[in-house]
């Protein structure tokens, strides 16, 4: 299969389109074809050791608007929008060969195991803070190749953090066990 491949105007034509969208028209359609291709990109997107460590969660109507009052500024942004996806990062101590196994042939399990072992214990220093950075870094990664599918699909979008991260998640766990919250995407 041959590559296909755009012009550099075609990309900054592109990249100029991207904006973080501050209000949604909320009688515009997300069709659920081109939400599962957002959120494919998302999964595909690279990471290191493709450690995969990030969980989304499309929250659409009523539940989304059950984080409305601990959103901040951003609660004419989340009413807007179609579809309002969580992404979260594991708990490091998930990040573990059984889960990494699931990536990998077997021959190429036990030297990427090792690698992320020695990465959380050398480069990390087995340091909470910084593993929980390198997780939100890997996330940031997922959302910034959702962002860009948007924007190829012709939809609008904004990444948001400015949200009451404990109060969130407390709403998110009386309905399922949500992944620690890196931010979110709209």
């Amino acid at each position: 299969m041959q590559a296909q491949t755009l012009t550099p105007e075609t990309i900054n034509s592109f990249l100029h389109r991207r904006f973080a969208c501050k209000r949604f028209d909320p009688n515009a359609p997300l069709s659920k074809e081109v939400l599962e291709q957002i959120l494919e990109a998302a999964r595909l997107a690279p990471s290191s050791y493709n450690t995969q460590p990030w969980e989304f969660i499309v929250l659409q109507g009523a539940m989304k608007d059950k984080l409305l009052p601990y959103v901040y500024f951003n609660a004419d942004l989340v009413k807007s929008c179609a579809a309002l996806v969580v992404v979260g990062y594991m708990h490091s101590s998930e990040l573990n060969p059984a889960y990494l196994s699931q990536f990998y042939s077997k021959e190429y399990q036990e030297r990427v195991a090792s690698g992320v072992q020695v990465l959380l214990k050398e480069r990390l220093k087995n340091d909470q803070t910084l593993i929980e950075a390198y997780m939100k870094e890997q996330c940031y990664i997922a959302v910034g190749q959702m962002t860009l599918t948007a924007t190829l699909m012709g939809v609008d979008s904004c990444i948001i953090g400015g949200f009451e991260a404990q109060k969130v998640q407390s709403v998110l766990n009386a309905y399922f066990n949500p992944p620690n919250l890196a931010c979110w995407w709209l």
